[in-house]
């Protein structure tokens, strides 16, 4: 009997590269996040390329976004890059490896994968203002820890808890890094829909919008064969 072929990479459902889908977040205590895709442009080779649009206390960055089967890739280097990029500070990506976002074959209990990130960073430009230069490199580990029901005030959603450990040092030889577990939580058809760092909520999903479609959060099974839940209220 012929084994059952794997899915697709593209599209993947724990990073979904959806024409305006717009994900609203609380981001630490108050401030707001919103994560917007548009531009999406699917490819005869099976690969899928968007933009992600990152609006964050006023501020507004965006990145490319490349499915391929690798995984999800953004052009400023996963989440890390992204938020730097709305938080007024100028980025300039030295080096940018692995997927934000694996492919659906890795996203399983047990999974396990690395990205870096290696950036210069710039404060925001004022008169008269020195504008110092920051070399970091970002180190990530993730491990998908197993399945998990997680309430957020957008809905319940069946979801999969990944632990990050996260190693951020000076970009020169011989620098000591400083090392920070974190947990995220994504949700099939949706991404991520919490993250949290020492016990504390970083993120929270608050709010889906899709201009076609209602949110329907998913199993945690993913790929084609996925059976649709209603939201409930936390």
């Amino acid at each position: 009997m012929a084994a059952a072929a794997a899915p697709a990479p593209c599209p993947n459902p724990w990073f979904p590269m959806e024409e305006g889908l717009s994900l609203t977040y609380r981001a630490g205590r108050s401030s707001e996040l919103v994560l917007a895709t548009k531009d999406v442009a699917p490819a005869p080779d099976g690969t899928v390329k968007a933009t992600l649009a990152v609006s964050l206390k006023g501020r507004s960055g965006q990145t490319d976004l490349t499915c391929d089967a690798q995984g999800v890739r953004t052009g400023l280097g996963g989440l890390e890059g992204t938020l730097l990029s709305a938080s007024g500070m100028d980025v300039q990506v030295v080096n940018a490896e692995g997927a934000a976002v694996p492919a659906p074959s890795v996203m399983v209990p047990g999974g396990t994968w690395k990205n870096s990130l290696s950036v210069k960073l710039q404060p925001p430009a004022k008169k008269g203002g020195l504008r110092p230069t920051i070399a970091t490199t970002f180190d990530k580990e993730a491990t998908v820890v197993g399945e998990e029901e997680v309430t957020v005030q957008a809905g319940t959603f069946k979801a999969l808890k990944i632990r990050n450990i996260t190693t951020a040092r000076a970009s020169r030889p011989g620098s000591e890094g400083r090392s920070m577990e974190s947990f995220m939580w994504f949700a099939p058809d949706v991404g991520i829909v919490k993250l949290t760092t020492d016990g504390e909520t970083n993120l929270e999903l608050l709010k889906v919008d899709r201009p076609n479609a209602k949110v329907k959060p998913a199993s945690i099974q993913g790929g084609a064969k996925k059976k649709a839940v209603k939201p409930t209220k936390g």
